[in-house]
């Protein structure tokens, strides 16, 4: 018995999506075999915001380009001007830049591992998935003084630093995450409701 093939247009506006973008997903059976996608359907006209702004009234703006992934903007903005302006920044603001970064990218897998859990309909796992992230957040808080809009960053380096007090809690953390993580992986990658969606 062959299976059926067809294909499911998702977008550009679809509750399951949270950015106008359009998928078309090829299916046979239970598999995904392929998959088409547009993107580009939104433009807010932040490029001309900044040709009217200096570098530091900027920064603000790049830190809200997007609520979950407010750390990865700024770096890059600041990035770009610093190499524009051939600004050398500290290596121990280079590394906290580092360690923000890895913890809004751990976070951000968190939310969409989570969303993905919901769309097969695996709520448990969802909520699983975002009591880690609920952690995370707490963490990121304790680091730099607020849960979404960090505003961590400056031109030249940093505008908080990490103390000697603080790690550990970041140990403490990090501890907790290894053990969580260990057991998602095991729900992602052989859960038997997993593995047939």
């Amino acid at each position: 018995m062959s299976k059926m093939s067809y294909s499911i247009p998702i977008g550009p506006i679809h509750p399951a999506l949270k950015e106008p973008v359009m998928f078309e997903f090829e299916i046979e059976g239970e598999r995904i075999v392929g998959v088409d996608f547009k993107v580009g359907h939104v433009h807010r006209g932040i490029e001309w915001i900044g040709t009217q702004k200096n570098p530091l009234q900027i920064l603000p703006i790049a830190e809200r380009i997007c609520g979950i992934c407010n750390i990865s903007h700024p770096i890059a903005f600041c990035m770009a001007t610093e190499e524009a302006a051939g600004i050398e920044v500290p290596e121990r603001a280079q590394y906290i830049r580092t360690i923000t970064a890895e913890l809004e990218r751990i976070h951000s897998h968190m939310l969409w591992a989570g969303v993905a859990a919901h769309e097969i309909g695996f709520d448990s796992v969802l909520y699983l998935t975002w009591r880690v992230r609920e952690k995370i957040l707490d963490l990121i808080e304790y680091l730099t003084g607020n849960r979404i809009t960090k505003a961590m960053f400056t031109v030249g380096g940093v505008r908080r630093d990490i103390t000697e007090e603080q790690y550990p809690k970041i140990r403490e953390a990090l501890n907790y995450y290894k053990e969580m993580f260990n057991k998602l992986k095991h729900v992602f990658l052989d859960d038997k409701t997993v593995r047939m969606r």
